[in-house]
């Protein structure tokens, strides 16, 4: 218990002081004009935000601005959302509930589009229930959108409507972009950037290209190698309760971890088949009226699976703490057993149940880690009125080599 509560308060305490490290420094534009210099908490956001946190000063108290109060916000050429009311299309691009309507269906909205590019000509972005849209402007223009809908041509064929580029080939007007810039262009994110990118250049229009930082998914493969500290206790109806010392052992992992591309690489999962040991002995009293005693040994090595979560809370460029959590079972027992020299009561086959892990720990230049991670009391029998608790901490570092 003291250990939870120990792992708890450094988990809780960990978070308050880091938290301020999401906050990059940034701008607001209100309604009247007016431009405030602040801190906005950057979410990464995957479509517009109608809301966002920011506060004045490292140790202000965080606010919340709204859509309605806001035309502008923005952190340097790391991200930019600007408030416009046009029409944008509704159509689903969910493949089951695609109709037969090739036009789109448009409705007007107000919202924060994301800006990904300026220039003579602009891009800008937005995501609703996972539909990706984009959208332009000429100049000082009005925005619009470029229409992308893909609809149900026959029950079974499945076409797309592709004005997007008839709206760009018409704009985008510049000897360097040929035709089949246009007839092949994708409506995708960079495909989208390049092509208006070059007409900038082409127009030699100075090209602003916001979220240069933006993250990539990753995939780390880490060797873990640490240290167990594990205790083991048996307690069955009208025996004592076998209280096993806590023991040193050695655990070895390879840990695969994918870090997903939003929120600023914050957020990752991870599984890391381990091997860990853990071997004891105790001498107990099994008859008290004669004063027999046994030697009970409890050797407990297997191979375990945790699955979880991490989140990152980073420092600085080079440097993040991390917590994580995971689901954790075994996969092979190996050798394991308890047995006693003396009395077969105490002979047991090791059948174990799913634990929990929690862990906190710091990362450096996405290479070196160290982490301290507990593990919930699990089961390492299923036999009626025996009761087995096996509990573990180990401190873990480890190499990313990928």
């Amino acid at each position: 218990m003291k250990i939870k509560l120990l792992l708890l308060t450094v988990l809780l305490s960990t978070i308050n002081v880091f938290s301020q490290n999401e906050f990059e420094s940034g701008y607001i534009i209100l309604n009247n004009g007016t431009k405030t210099n602040c801190l906005i908490k950057n979410e990464d956001w995957k479509g517009g935000p109608t809301t966002f946190e920011y506060k004045t000063g490292e140790d202000s108290e965080v606010k919340i601005e709204t859509i309605a109060n806001v035309k502008e916000f923005g952190s340097g050429e790391m991200f930019k959302y600007i408030r416009t009311t046009l029409d944008v299309d509704q159509s689903t691009d969910v493949v089951n509930n695609l109709t037969d309507v090739r036009n789109p269906v448009m409705k007007k909205e107000t919202l924060f589009l994301k800006t990904l590019l300026e220039g003579k000509a602009s891009l800008y972005y937005s995501e609703k229930e996972n539909v990706k849209r984009y959208f332009y402007k000429m100049g000082d223009g009005e925005i619009e959108q470029l229409i992308y809908k893909r609809y149900m041509v026959t029950p079974q064929k499945m076409g797309s409507n592709d004005r997007y580029k008839q709206q760009l080939a018409t704009l985008l007007n510049c000897s360097d972009l040929k035709e089949n810039s246009f007839e092949n262009l994708e409506y995708k994110r960079n495909k989208l950037i390049n092509i208006i990118t070059n007409y900038n250049s082409c127009e030699n229009s100075e090209t602003i290209v916001y979220n240069k930082m933006a993250t990539k998914s990753k995939f780390n493969l880490s060797l873990r190698p640490g240290v167990t500290f594990s205790s083991l206790s048996i307690e069955a109806a009208g025996k004592e309760k076998v209280l096993f010392d806590s023991e040193t052992g050695i655990r070895i992992g390879l840990e695969a971890e994918y870090v997903f591309p939003f929120n600023n690489g914050k957020w990752s999962l991870f599984l890391e088949p381990t091997y860990r040991g853990y071997k004891a002995e105790k001498e107990v009293v099994y008859t008290e009226l004669l004063q027999k005693k046994t030697l009970i040994t409890a050797e407990y090595n297997s191979i375990e699976l945790p699955i979880g979560a991490r989140h990152y809370m980073f420092v600085n460029q080079d440097g993040a703490f991390f917590l994580d959590a995971a689901a954790v079972v075994d996969v092979s027992s190996l050798d394991s057993k308890i047995e006693s020299s003396n009395e077969s009561f105490y002979d047991m086959e090791v059948r174990t149940d799913v634990a929990f892990g929690l862990g906190v720990g710091f990362r450096y230049k996405n290479k070196y880690s160290i982490e301290a991670r507990y593990h919930t009391s699990r089961k390492v029998t299923n036999y009626q009125n025996i009761i087995t608790a096996y509990n573990s901490f180990a401190l873990v570092a480890g190499y990313n080599f990928l």
